[in-house]
């Protein structure tokens, strides 16, 4: 009776721990036979209590509470987390390249957009005005070219009298020579005739001045025959002079064609219009505005292409960055929506370093769906890049690989990894395993003594204890 008063007492103040931990000089305040039946049941309980080889205690000073999870056979993922932001495929920036007073707005934020509609209109009246102006130029351009088309025709009949003329000229000289040769012939016959005294000197005298007079004819129209070679020469020269102005009229038609044409383009360049499919992500102005453009043009809209396909572009650490390649699969999780899951693959791994602080990384693009319309462009995208993949495999936490046992020491002979799994008898052992994939809260189970259901022990919780013989506890 006093044996068992001893532990009762012992139990309802200290517990189990003040068994494990106290020492038999140290109980005081009894008798003797009082303090040698203590020290007998310390000496038993400590020898049910402590197991040996590699099992643990189950209670002792502080009774822990071990928590347990169960090996489970599926995938495991090893995966690279970065974050980035949802950009879509495409976006352009819409923007003006004249000045002056935007007089309508057609479109507003989320506005579904199709290719060259109207987004806005430009003040046309100054641009029209120039319009006209271009069309008159143009108009009295081909005035010009008809001008000096008459000129030419006309030139070129000139030239056509001049060598008519000429051939009528050539007639006449052959007439005036054959009738000075008659006259030559005539007074040489009544030379002859003189001579013998034939004929009289009035007849000599007569035929004398017939040939003169036909000497002078030809000599006349040999004149007229050269003033006509010049004649024919300056119709020759206005013909080509003529052709050159028309040459150059024609030439002015394009040119003023030209200023016609830029003058229509600012005239159209006035409406604003979607270079592309898509939605208006961003308006910068208003109906009455003024638009001042310098040297670069002004931004108007900004036009995303298909908001149902977007990309990410995630920055990627470059201790990381050579286990990322076009085409692993990837899937991410944004603030708006936390517990949906969202699928995307890498397109794109961009060479061109950024160095922030002494930090390289490198820009990743991963492009995935928004057929819902969920995602927008902007978000903060949580990214898990899939390196390794393994199915079918078992799985143990890593939870369990990293728990030692309060009051124990880990196993530094082995360079194995090891769980701990309760026994039939209630104790903790340990079993070594060989660990392969890991992902980030699980790791795949390449060889060991666990199976599909084995509950490995992956924490503890401590709560203050009493003694229990036997299945009775005694204490709090």
């Amino acid at each position: 009776m006093r044996f068992v008063t001893v532990i009762l007492l012992l139990g309802t103040t200290t517990g189990l721990a003040a068994i494990c931990g106290i020492q038999p000089a140290i109980i005081a305040g009894a008798t003797a036979s009082t303090a040698d039946a203590a020290v007998r049941a310390y000496q038993s309980a400590k020898r049910l209590l402590v197991p040996s080889g590699h099992e643990a205690p189950t209670f002792g000073v502080d009774a822990p509470v071990f928590r347990y999870a169960a090996i489970q056979r599926g995938s495991i993922e090893q995966t690279v987390t970065v974050t980035g932001a949802l950009q879509p495929v495409k976006t352009i920036e819409v923007g003006s390249q004249l000045s002056g007073q935007l007089a309508r707005v057609y479109v507003d934020f989320n506005d579904t957009v199709a290719k060259d509609q109207p987004l806005a209109l430009i003040d046309p009246r100054s641009f029209a005005a120039k319009v006209d102006e271009a069309k008159a130029a143009v108009e009295v351009a081909n005035s010009f070219v008809d001008l000096e088309r008459a000129k030419l025709d006309r030139a070129r009949i000139d030239l056509q009298n001049a060598r008519g003329s000429r051939e009528v000229l050539a007639a006449k000289l052959e007439s005036a020579q054959a009738l000075k040769a008659s006259a030559q012939k005539t007074l040489q016959r009544k030379l002859a005739l003189q001579s013998q005294n034939v004929v009289a000197v009035t007849a000599v005298d007569d035929a004398q001045t017939e040939f003169t007079a036909r000497l002078a004819q030809e000599r006349e129209a040999d004149v007229l025959m050269s003033l006509n070679a010049y004649s024919v020469d300056g119709a020759q020269a206005d013909v080509r002079r003529i052709e050159a102005e028309l040459e150059q009229a024609r030439m002015a038609v394009p040119e003023k064609a030209a200023v016609l044409a830029a003058a229509q383009a600012d005239l159209d360049r006035t409406v604003i219009r979607s270079p592309i499919d898509g939605v208006v992500v961003g308006r910068f102005v208003n109906e009455g505005q003024t638009l001042a453009v310098g040297l670069e043009s002004r931004t108007t809209f900004v036009v995303a292409h298909r908001l149902e396909d977007m990309e990410i572009h995630a920055q990627v650490d470059e201790a990381d960055i050579g286990r990322i390649a076009s085409g692993q699969r990837a899937h991410f999780t944004v603030d708006a929506y936390p517990d949906r899951r969202f699928e995307a693959t890498v397109r794109q791994v961009r060479k061109a370093p950024q160095n922030q602080q002494h930090v390289v990384t490198y820009t990743v693009v991963l492009a995935t769906s928004n057929l819902d319309g969920a995602l927008l462009p902007g978000m903060t995208a949580l990214v898990k890049i899939v390196i390794e993949r393994q199915d079918d495999v078992l799985r143990v936490p890593l939870a369990a690989l990293r728990f030692q046992p309060s009051g124990t020491r880990p196993d530094t002979a082995s360079a194995r990894s090891g769980v701990w799994v309760r026994t039939a008898s209630g104790s903790l052992r340990r079993i070594p395993v060989t660990v392969g994939t890991s992902g980030a809260e699980q790791v795949a189970l390449k060889s060991g003594e666990l199976t599909e259901g084995s509950q490995v022990v992956v924490g503890q919780a401590i709560r203050p204890a009493g003694i229990e013989f036997f299945g009775i506890r005694f204490g709090s």
